[in-house]
């Protein structure tokens, strides 16, 4: 029965996953063909060149910073919507297993179609590095974190990210779409239990929520004081690098235990829901 419920919530993403990855497919070999041709005509070595290949970065930067945070945020705008008009539409008196049956496909649709965009991101970047400076073939799991949103907008300090860091920075993300996408069911399940505007209950909650995490700075500051503090030698320590290391470490820390407090409110506000209904 979890199974089939599980298959079930998989043919419903099934769709949309094929349309973002072949949109993405698209995209990056049209930047491929249009980078290409530009400078098989006027040149790798040429001033013109050089000038469009820092346009054409910049746009690319521009994009990973900017429009990325919004086509995540309308990646969740969707799930929100999955969940609200799905929700109790299994028919199934376990709260762990209605939660989870939503929560694993929707969480795996969220991180595949991440992994796409920063492939394709540093596959688009590595393609200028390859052209302009002759190296960047053979993208390794570092440059894909160096080339990409997940580095630049949030640990980026202007080095090399190192393998290490890089692991850590995706860790921390998947946890924290596992802690979102939580999240987004948590307000959605108490937007459910209102009878009107539940819809605008579930999306107030989850900005607001979203905005105060964003705004919690105590669990870098925890992290950073047990680390600093177990430091006896301090000469020749790259704090920057520290500083990125435990960025991702107090990332990872508190969605992981966002995502065991969200699981465990949605099952209390679910059980209660399917018991009634039962």
């Amino acid at each position: 029965m979890f199974t089939e419920m599980i298959k079930c919530e998989f043919k419903q993403l099934q769709k949309p996953l094929k349309l973002v990855s072949v949109t993405i497919a698209m995209m990056t070999v049209t930047v491929f063909l249009i980078v290409r041709l530009i400078f098989l005509i006027s040149g790798i070595k040429s001033t013109s060149a050089i000038i469009l290949w820092y346009i054409i970065s910049g746009i690319v930067n521009l994009f990973c910073e900017f429009i990325y945070p919004v086509f995540t945020l309308l990646m969740y705008i969707y799930g929100g919507d999955v969940f609200y008009r799905s929700m109790y539409s299994t028919d199934t008196s376990s709260a762990n297993k209605l939660i989870l049956s939503k929560f694993i496909p929707m969480a795996i649709f969220q991180v595949a179609v991440r992994v796409e965009m920063f492939v394709a991101a540093a596959l688009i970047m590595g393609e200028f590095d390859s052209i302009r400076y002759g190296y960047g073939y053979g993208i390794s799991f570092s440059d894909i974190v160096n080339y990409s949103e997940f580095y630049f907008t949030e640990i980026h300090n202007g080095e090399a990210v190192t393998e290490l860091l890089a692991f850590e920075v995706i860790i921390a993300k998947i946890v924290g779409i596992f802690a979102t996408t939580l999240l987004l069911w948590l307000c959605v399940s108490i937007g459910k239990s209102f009878k009107k505007a539940g819809i605008a209950i579930t999306m107030i909650l989850f900005i607001v929520i979203c905005i105060l995490l964003l705004a919690e700075s105590f669990t870098g500051h925890l992290v950073r004081q047990v680390i600093v503090g177990g430091i006896k030698d301090r000469e020749g320590i790259q704090w920057s690098e520290l500083d990125c290391h435990i960025y991702a470490t107090a990332s990872i820390l508190k969605n992981a235990v966002l995502t065991v407090t969200y699981y465990l409110l949605s099952c209390r506000i679910v059980g209660a829901v399917l018991k009634r209904k039962s």
